[in-house]
């Protein structure tokens, strides 16, 4: 065999030789690179929590009773005032008296009367002062009526100071009477309805 012959059966040999050492290399080199290189660096996520303590305004309503002390109320009451003695009247004669600062007229009228008092209930007393418009009265005794002198309304005493004609629309004021049978005497104990131009007969 001829040297030329042995050196081509040697190529492939050497080829192979070549290959292996150039794959063993890039093994050796990449373990060896491995083992050199720098670590990767590691993201950590790392969660925080927060807690917030939230403060809220609390609006609370409440109901307070609260006992005010009242004033004592005034009892007001009619005075008893004594007005005449059952001896001091004649029949159809009427007498002027004040009472509870109001003129009033004292009469025996010499018939039974609402409201009369005395041993025959005859004597009967009114607020001298017309419900129409305050004009003051006259008493006329043929008929026992009292007369208003500004418009002339009229007023029958022996029931109750019923109007009986004029302008008036209300009953004229009765005073209420109370009569002592030892004594004689007569006493103003009230008044039975509003006086005109009041709007408390006792204010």
């Amino acid at each position: 065999m001829s040297s030329q012959e042995k050196k081509e059966e040697r190529r492939p040999d050497a080829t192979r030789r070549a290959v292996v050492a150039a794959v063993g290399g890039l093994v050796v080199g990449g373990v060896i690179g491995y083992v050199l290189a720098p670590r990767g660096v590691q993201t950590i996520t790392q969660t925080v929590t927060q807690t917030q303590t939230v403060t809220q305004a609390q609006t609370i309503t409440q109901t307070i009773t609260q006992t005010v002390p009242q004033p004592t109320p005034v009892v007001k009451i009619y005075e008893r005032v004594k007005l005449a003695n059952i001896r001091d009247l004649s029949p159809k004669r009427p007498v002027a008296r004040q009472y509870m600062g109001l003129n009033v007229i004292l009469v025996k009228l010499g018939e039974r009367a609402v409201g009369g008092v005395g041993p025959d209930n005859d004597v009967v007393a009114f607020v001298n002062q017309c419900t129409h418009m305050g004009g003051p009265l006259v008493y006329l005794p043929d008929i026992n009526c009292a007369v208003c002198q500004l418009h002339y309304s009229q007023f029958d005493l022996a029931r109750g100071g019923k109007q009986v004609t004029g302008h008036a629309t209300e009953y004229l004021p009765q005073v209420m009477l109370e009569y002592d049978e030892g004594t004689g005497d007569i006493y103003a104990v009230g008044i039975n309805q509003l006086v005109y131009g009041k709007y408390d007969n006792l204010a």
